[in-house]
């Protein structure tokens, strides 16, 4: 059975015991990510996610791989727009280290000036390999042009000049001001013993003070917009999307369900018709990308630019005509589609362990397996054609492509003339 404990300074422990495990699977989830930052802090919460493994007061980097290594665990680190998380997965015997291991980087980070200097140089690096990425490229400024003016929309990596920008100093105070109690949920999950695992927490956590900073998610306006950048790339990248729903709507189960029988499955309209008949794309997906109070629904495609103009059309008018037509047996497999692989996905520890990190940090509880798999179960057609119709709306497309393009007249004709035939 699960628990959520809290402790007296707001700290959540969520704990989920499975005997038959072998394994350990750990994690502390902070509400510190890019939408809660500013233009000029841009990419800190990044920039601390990396600078937590380079060692702590007692504990130096290498200290803290050997360690790691030491007891076979594997030990990473992820931020996104509205969290940063550290975790680990290790034998069951081996928690109370990998635990310890993790508390100490949150509690007691080095933070020298002279790391500090060489994370530059690596962010730096990682900021250019994404802009060699077409797929990571074009998805960013997406994201930056429909959510202009919401730190929602910036890059989590942050750019060069706010990456130069950094000092420790800068580094201390936006973790005396996120990294607290309040903002914090530890979760494990797996074998392991619980009276050990509370006192590592407490023994770490205890000290941190609730200073009544209450998780207050961005909001975002959507703005259409059409971004085209040129570059000299062996395929074109393509984003179109629309305005979605938050992780909070009712829409949220129908709009997963339009994903997969629109282009997230292999069976997909999108991708059945695009790239299996048609041959026009490498690759073609959707996505229903939704934070805590804004989302976008989008559809990402890899193609030539010679077969651009001919995918696109074709791309709208399987869109268009989606709401209309799309058939109870679609809706049928989709439902198992996605109920199977949130199922299988549940059987693996570090999965659960995650799950219930970000459920209890976003909405501070744990939905059931059951409760998840019934609201998939009970969407019905009409639920579906009807959320469809509310977010295809080809009058609200917004456009980003990456490659060797043609000019923004070329593109607005193709969708001009799709929404003109839906007229």
């Amino acid at each position: 059975m699960t628990e959520i404990l809290t402790m007296n300074n707001g700290l959540r422990i969520v704990l989920e015991p499975i005997e038959n495990a072998k394994t350990c699977s750990l994690g502390v989830w902070i509400a510190s990510g890019s939408s809660y930052e500013t233009p000029e802090t841009a990419g800190t919460s990044h920039f601390i996610e990396h600078m937590l493994f380079r060692g702590t007061k007692t504990r130096s980097a290498l200290d803290l791989a050997v360690e790691m290594d030491e007891i076979g665990g594997i030990m990473n680190a992820y931020t996104a727009r509205e969290m940063t998380c550290f975790y680990a997965h290790t034998l069951s015997e081996h928690m109370a280290k990998a635990l310890d291991i993790i508390c100490d980087m949150i509690m007691n980070p080095k933070l020298s000036e002279d790391d500090i200097a060489l994370e530059k140089g690596v962010i730096k690096e990682e900021i250019a390999m994404y802009e060699d990425s077409p797929e990571d490229l074009c998805a960013d400024v997406y994201y930056e042009n429909v959510w202009n003016g919401s730190m929602l929309g910036t890059n989590i990596l942050g750019t060069e000049k706010t990456v130069d920008s950094v000092t420790r100093e800068s580094l201390i105070a936006h973790m005396k001001k996120f990294y607290v109690p309040e903002r914090m949920v530890v979760s494990i999950g797996g074998n392991f013993d619980r009276e050990k695992a509370l006192e590592i927490c407490k023994g770490y956590f205890d000290i941190l003070e609730n200073t009544n900073f209450e998780i207050n998610p961005a909001e975002a306006e959507y703005h259409t917009s059409m971004t085209l950048l040129k570059k000299d790339l062996m395929q074109n990248q393509l984003v179109m999307g629309f305005p979605g729903i938050s992780l909070t709507d009712k829409r949220r189960e129908p709009a997963l369900l339009i994903s997969s029988i629109l282009g997230s499955a292999s069976s997909s309209r999108l991708f059945q018709r695009i790239r299996e008949e048609l041959g026009l794309v490498y690759s073609v997906d959707t996505a229903c990308v939704s934070h805590l109070k804004a989302g976008v629904f989008i559809v990402c495609m890899g193609l030539s630019e010679k077969s651009e103009e001919k995918a696109i059309g074709e791309a709208l008018k399987i869109i268009s005509d989606f709401p209309e037509t799309v058939t109870e047996k679609e809706l049928a497999r989709a439902k198992e589609q996605s109920v199977a692989g949130f199922v299988m996905n549940l059987e693996n520890v570090s999965s659960r362990t995650s799950r219930n990190g970000r459920n209890v940090l976003l909405y501070n509880k744990i939905t059931t397996e059951d409760e998840v798999v019934n609201k998939i179960r009970a969407v019905t057609l009409d639920e579906l054609k009807g959320t469809a119709r509310e977010l295809l709306d080809l009058t609200k497309i917004s456009f980003c492509a990456a490659g060797k393009l043609k000019n923004e007249k070329t593109y607005k004709k193709i969708f001009q003339k799709e929404v003109t035939q839906n007229d």
